[in-house]
């Protein structure tokens, strides 16, 4: 879930300009200087609040908001370099720090479409000393993939290697769907709006309902994120989901 993007504005250090966010050359210098800042917010198990993971999210130094930048990133390729930053540095937090809590790194399926994106992610793999089930993958789907092949190559290579899998942001859009029939995952997180949504629809409800009548049948489990308040979190657990994300849980907070 990158949608837990915050703007902050630096003023102690030359930033690139919103425009340059929105090239290639810019995206991928601010990129490859770290000029971005890593966010953890947890996911938490429904039955006792333990924390499962922390997803880690993406803050730029920036006022332009999150779609603004990283669409033109996916439509030039550069969201790779981005995936990959963020693979880095799991890796190495992991490595440095074998007892924390798991990470869920996102993954633009944009990347998928990157030739050598495969075997850079593999070959960042490889320096993981950990146990894989440290390191969860998950699949954002605000690009469309047209060809689906290379996608689920990678994913089940993921998964042998003992990593888990989430389809995020479900039912935030039209992939949705392609993507829930195609990927193997272990975790769909059903996206903040359409659980407020069916919180307050009856006919949202329903079809709520139906997504989560798959766990079984697809062997899943469900993140309910967007958890930003008492009646929509005693909402979420009524519901049945297996792990809540949102603020009234825990607001995301820096990386150190």
């Amino acid at each position: 879930m990158i949608s837990g993007f915050m703007p902050e504005i630096r003023t102690d250090i030359d930033l690139p300009t919103s425009l340059d966010l929105q090239t290639e050359k810019g995206f991928r210098a601010h990129i490859s200087e770290s000029r971005h800042t890593i966010m953890r917010q947890p996911v938490v198990c429904a039955k006792d609040f333990t924390v499962l993971h922390h997803e880690w999210l993406v803050r730029f130094d920036s006022d332009t908001g999150l779609e603004r930048i990283l669409r033109p990133a996916e439509i030039s390729g550069a969201i790779s370099d981005l995936d990959l930053s963020m693979l880095t540095r799991a890796v190495s937090a992991l490595n440095a720090n074998p007892d924390r809590h798991a990470i869920a790194v996102n993954l633009s399926g944009a990347s998928f479409s990157d030739p050598v994106f495969e075997r850079s992610l593999l070959a960042l793999l490889a320096k993981l000393e950990t146990e894989p089930a440290k390191l969860l993958f998950e699949l954002t789907e605000t690009w469309d993939l047209k060809d689906l092949r290379p996608a689920i190559h990678l994913l089940n290579i993921l998964r042998e290697r003992g990593h888990s899998l989430c389809l995020d942001d479900v039912g935030a859009g039209a992939a949705s769907l392609r993507y829930l029939r195609a990927f193997p995952t272990d975790w769909l997180k059903i996206d903040g709006d359409f659980v407020a949504g069916a919180a307050s629809c009856t006919r949202q409800r329903a079809v709520l309902n139906a997504v989560l009548g798959l766990r079984d049948a697809l062997g899943v489990r469900f993140i309910a994120e967007g958890i930003e308040s008492e009646p929509l979190r005693n909402f979420a657990l009524e519901s049945g989901f297996d792990a809540l994300q949102g603020f009234i849980i825990a607001p995301p907070v820096p990386e150190t």
